[in-house]
């Protein structure tokens, strides 16, 4: 049976110690790469950089199978329920991501990423070659896409907590940044799968998707950082057992660390309210735009363009109080922008809708994900994140599915409208009534958090010294008793030589 740690209260301590020794061993290696990547911090790290190649790569595969499979959903039924249940198949498997928070924090990060990516490439030719024979259907669009989302909800906790071992503590916001950046700004590039799709149709998309993957497969293999959790492998018997009592002790964590969990149930509802609408982008373009695969693709790429666009000033804005209320700022122009995009009637207007929405999207996701990073140990920022991705995530997947099948009776304008000024109240009303979240948007910090983060960097920062000058000091020794030892045995022999 899997246990806790006997002692909970010196935990965050005792585990502090053990990620700054294993941060101390994998420092990441770093080499200048010249004055303009100087502007962003973290491409000073040449391991930060194959990891943001490689999920570049990876992103722009999902990001096109994304395009690739709502709009063939759609175009195979006409229906908005079929394109939100194929999405809810991508995404509710991120419910699933304790488990892969587990592994996350037992096996080495950086090969947990490369084993998913292999997968989700083999089951993205598996639909190229569906689509080429004219076999690809409902049914097995959605068991495949079930399959891949299974895989990415082990990805995605292990790419989270590898990336804070490739930079230096510093540059931990151009780190979070830049990926947000590159996962957001990826829109931009895959939904370029709708002119293909209505060019030459799915099969080379899905085909081109698992090529990308297979690139991303081998930039993962260069990565030389090791980045390991607390999880010792053996001392539990198997992984859904771990992933059940991990999840515990992530829930055990969060029990502790009240910001926390206020920005992972704020981020939740943001998900749920704001960031939901990625099936009804199908039913607009097609029932208010009159348009088809090239129209539906636009607008997934000015949601990308306007988050690439936001991503890029956000990995350039300093530390301090600024980024507490930029975030704020986010959050409510995300909610206020959405009827700009719900009651658009023409394709650049739409566009310019989706753009402002994406980059105000973009910001707050990025910032709320540097605030909770920032603070959870090491050890354990796998089952951690692992939760942040069940919790937003999930949420997500169950409005996604749900607007899918509303999408067919209720005006699609409302469903984008609505929920967008109902969370601009809602976080309106949270900031004024809580003073935790009003100090969080004050100091741009999870106060409380980062005073406790400091503290316990400060105990194992003496600690180290402690128990260096204690071993400087008991190696003369050491020596001077060796030596004493050598010479007393050298007069006994010759005392009995004599």
């Amino acid at each position: 049976m899997p246990s806790m740690r006997p002692d909970a209260a010196a935990w965050s301590v005792g585990e502090r110690i053990q990620s700054m020794s294993q941060l101390r061993n994998s420092e990441p290696e770093t080499q200048a790469p010249g004055r303009l990547l100087r502007l962003f911090p973290a491409m000073e790290s040449l391991e930060y950089r194959k990891l943001f190649y490689a999920a570049g790569l990876s992103a722009i595969s999902l990001w096109a199978l994304i395009t690739a499979r709502g709009w063939l959903a759609g175009d195979l039924t006409n229906s908005g329920w079929a394109v939100g249940v194929v999405y809810f198949a991508a995404i509710g498997p991120w419910m699933l991501a304790p488990i892969g928070g587990a592994l996350a924090d037992r096996f080495d990060r950086a090969r947990v990423v490369m084993l998913s990516r292999i997968g989700a490439g083999i089951l993205a030719l598996a639909l190229a070659i569906l689509a080429f024979t004219n076999e690809i259907a409902l049914w097995n669009l959605i068991l495949v896409t079930a399959l891949s989302g299974i895989i990415r909800s082990a990805e995605m906790p292990a790419q989270a907590a590898l990336l804070p071992n490739t930079v230096k503590m510093a540059a931990l916001l151009s780190a979070i940044t830049l990926a947000s950046m590159m996962q957001f700004g990826s829109r931009v590039i895959g939904p370029v799968a709708g002119p293909v799709l209505a060019e030459f149709g799915p099969g080379w998309v899905f085909l081109g998707a698992s090529i990308l993957l297979a690139l991303s497969v081998w930039q993962m293999t260069r990565i030389k950082v090791r980045s390991t959790g607390g999880i010792v492998a053996g001392t539990t018997s198997g992984i859904l057992r771990d992933a059940a009592t991990h999840v515990r002790e992530g829930l055990a964590y969060l029990g502790r660390a009240p910001g926390v969990r206020m920005l992972i149930a704020l981020t939740a509802l943001h998900c749920m309210l704001v960031m939901s609408f990625d099936a009804l982008l199908v039913v607009f373009a097609k029932k208010v735009l009159d348009g088809g695969a090239n129209e539906y693709g636009y607008l997934v790429m000015g949601v990308g363009g306007g988050a690439l666009v936001a991503t890029v000033a956000l990995s350039m804005v300093p530390a301090g109080p600024i980024r507490g209320r930029l975030m704020l700022f986010c959050g409510l122009s995300s909610g206020i922008l959405m009827p700009i995009l719900g009651l658009a009637g023409s394709l650049p207007i739409a566009i310019l809708g989706a753009a402002l929405v994406g980059g105000t999207q973009a910001m707050f996701m990025a910032l709320s994900s540097v605030m909770i990073q920032a603070v959870v140990p090491d050890a354990i920022r796998g089952r951690v994140m692992s939760l942040y991705a069940m919790f937003a995530g999930g949420i997500m997947a169950l409005m996604i599915l749900a607007n899918g099948l509303a999408s067919d009776v209720v005006n699609v304008r409302y469903l984008l409208t609505i929920p967008g000024i109902l969370f601009f109240v809602a976080l309106l009303l949270w900031a004024v009534g809580m003073p935790r979240l009003r100090s969080t948007f004050v100091h741009g910090e999870l106060v409380e958090e980062s005073m406790v983060a400091r503290a316990s960097a400060a105990v194992s920062a003496a600690a180290t010294v402690v128990i260096n000058s204690v071993a400087a000091r008991w190696a003369p020794q050491q020596d001077v008793a060796e030596e004493r030892l050598g010479s007393g045995g050298g007069g006994g022999a010759g005392g009995g030589g004599g």
